[in-house]
């Protein structure tokens, strides 16, 4: 009585997994930051904030030359203009990235919610004493259905006698067990993800949580990569808004300078977003009812004064090329001139995208040369097969000519007789 059997190799399998789940949580970071990346630019593009805060440099030191010259107060006021534009630009792509983030972690706690029910039900038929190639189909797609869920998320797997399974985090709390699943979800004002009541959120101390997969990848980027992108981001505008305004002598106190908060004075503390809502002061803006006079003789100032006093202009650039304080608390360091800061912040935000990118090509190389092992062992090696059936015509070719000797040799002795 002939048999028909599955070839599986377990440590093959859970090896498979864990680097599909490992190339997935850095593709889900590479992806997810690169639209943001692209707007942000990077040591190669022509329009950067670096690059605008280069242009509102030199535009006030030359009209720190000629300060009565109304078109040099202008280029100094469209070159603060752009800078501010630059930051709201990458702010607004931020925050549009978070937004698209969590659509997607929503994306993925559905799927594996789906894949989790799709276990329940298959778990019940193959408990059901199925034999022959109807169980080894049922088997085939719960592998299937595993080998898809290591995308979205890593696990550990149990087989009971009946061939039912059962799945944990890597962490060890139950995600289907004994058939019963628990249903994710996930809270996006806290970045908190639960499998019940059960906290498994990945990579914080003391929860048995997930660790790998796009889920994993997309609630670390969520949770911790844009945030602290964004301080990076809000440190700059502060530094500007702030800068611009302590350097100029004819504000009364709670009165914005010439970069602003959406036209208001700074407050303490500024609300997260700060780089999208910067803007230059309306009172050096003729189209608002100011004057480009202002950028050299102060946001505060009532009528034009000195044509040729450029102090104030001189205060602004001393401001933008002094060492300023920072909050270490945003990773680019306590203090530093601001085009340094900035240059660090494209750099850093550049290089945190890039390597993830290099992560995810690797882990897929490794990926596959798992998967070209676990193939060899459990299906048709189809260079195997073609090299065994090729020897297999060449003796059959050769049978065939010795049996057809041998039968012209009887023939020709039969004739003799």
């Amino acid at each position: 009585m002939s048999t028909i059997a599955r070839a599986v190799d377990s440590s093959l399998d859970a090896m498979y997994r864990n680097e599909v789940s490992r190339t997935a949580t850095q593709d889900a970071m590479a992806t997810g930051l690169s639209p943001y990346t692209a707007i942000l630019g990077d040591s190669e593009s022509s329009d950067t904030i670096l690059t605008r805060l280069t242009e509102f440099q030199n535009a006030l030191d030359l009209v720190s030359v000629a300060p009565s010259d109304a078109s040099l107060q202008r280029s100094a006021v469209d070159g603060a203009q752009g800078l501010a534009l630059a930051l709201n630009r990458a702010g607004r792509a931020l925050a549009d990235t978070a937004k698209d983030t969590a659509a997607a972690i929503g994306a993925d706690v559905d799927a594996l919610n789906a894949s989790l029910t799709r276990l329940q039900g298959l778990n019940e038929r193959i408990a059901g004493g199925l034999e022959g190639e109807a169980r080894l189909a049922l088997e085939d797609q719960i592998t299937a259905e595993l080998d898809a869920l290591a995308e979205v998320t890593d696990f550990t797997l149990r087989k009971d006698t009946d061939g039912q399974v059962a799945l944990f985090t890597t962490g060890g709390t139950a995600l289907l067990s004994d058939n019963l699943r628990q249903p994710l979800r996930f809270e996006p004002t806290t970045g908190t993800l639960y499998a019940g009541e059960i906290e498994i959120t990945p990579g914080k101390t003391g929860v048995r949580g997930i660790s790998e997969g796009a889920l994993a990848g997309r609630i670390t980027l969520y949770s911790e990569t844009l945030p602290e992108m964004q301080a990076q981001l809000d440190e700059v505008a502060r530094a500007l808004i702030e800068g611009m305004a302590g350097a100029d002598p004819s504000l009364a106190p709670g009165e914005a300078g010439l970069f602003t908060d959406a036209g208001a004075a700074l407050a303490d503390p500024a609300a997260p977003g700060l780089a999208a809502r910067i803007a230059v002061n309306p009172a050096v803006l003729p189209e608002a009812g100011g004057g480009y006079w202002r950028i050299r003789d102060g946001m505060g100032a009532t009528a034009p004064g000195t044509s040729g006093d450029n102090s104030l202009i001189l205060d602004f650039v001393d401001t933008l090329d002094a060492t300023t304080a920072f909050d270490a608390a945003a990773g680019l360091g306590g203090s530093d001139r601001l085009p340094e800061y900035v240059a660090a912040l494209i750099a850093g935000q550049n290089a945190t995208r890039a390597s993830a990118g290099s992560a995810a090509e690797s882990l897929a190389a490794g990926a596959v040369a798992v998967q070209s092992s676990r193939m060899a062992f459990a299906g048709v090696n189809i260079d195997d097969e073609l090299q065994q059936l090729t020897a297999i015509q060449q003796s059959y070719a050769a049978n065939a000519r010795v049996l057809t000797v041998a039968s012209e040799m009887i023939d020709t002795l039969l004739g003799a007789a």
